[in-house]
């Protein structure tokens, strides 16, 4: 499905990503472990287009997404869990919901997409009114995961799902990444967090730019 082929990323000066190679096929888990700084954020947001590449190649689906703009790699298919969550503090969760449809236009679809995301996380569907930046971590972080949802993406990406949450929160949050692969999403999860590799088909460790 995603195939990363000698990819180099600076930001600047710093040499952030050093010829880093990969692929994931359709269907797997794949976590990609590493410190802070090792560059796995970098992947996913080179990847998603928020990040541009000094040189190397990235296909999705047999396609070159290099230079492609972020919302049309989202068209095509990949969205992503930020790290940080990323919510919109000053939307609702419902509003928050809808931001990650702007590409849907079938309202039937988006209801569903929506229905989906509250069966996944209950507590959701009980705050639907409620500002997202008034939501505990841990619902920011299933608001985040469920928001990447609503553009029906074939590739998530998940960056530091567990950053700031407690051990039994943290295993809520991979088991409901679990139940979303099961339903036919290929998932990256980019973590410190070592206690992702029972939930994951193959871990990548990265350090100082580079796989190791």
């Amino acid at each position: 499905m995603l195939q990363i082929e000698l990819l180099n990323v600076f930001y600047g000066g710093i040499h952030a990503l050093r010829g880093v190679s990969l692929s994931v096929g359709t269907g797997e888990v794949v976590a990609l472990i590493g410190a802070n700084g090792a560059g796995k954020s970098t992947t996913l947001r080179a990847i998603t287009g928020l990040q541009p590449a000094r040189s190397g190649r990235i296909r999705f689906e047999g396609e070159d997404i290099i230079g492609v703009a972020a919302h049309q790699i989202v068209a095509r298919g990949i969205s992503m869990c930020p790290e940080g969550r990323g919510v919109f503090a000053n939307l609702t969760v419902l509003e928050n919901l809808e931001m990650g449809a702007y590409l849907q236009r079938a309202k039937a679809q988006v209801r569903q997409d929506m229905d989906r995301g509250f069966a996944l996380f209950p507590r959701l569907k009980e705050r639907t009114t409620q500002l997202a930046g008034t939501l505990s971590g841990g619902e920011q972080q299933m608001l985040a995961i469920a928001r990447a949802l609503m553009s029906r993406p074939r590739l998530l990406l998940v960056d530091e799902a567990s950053l700031g949450l407690s051990p039994a929160l943290t295993q809520t949050v991979f088991s409901v990444v679990d139940r979303i692969n099961n339903d036919g999403v290929t998932v990256i999860l980019v973590e410190q967090n070592v206690g992702v590799l029972p939930y994951a088909d193959r871990a990548l460790i990265m350090e100082k730019g580079t796989l190791v």
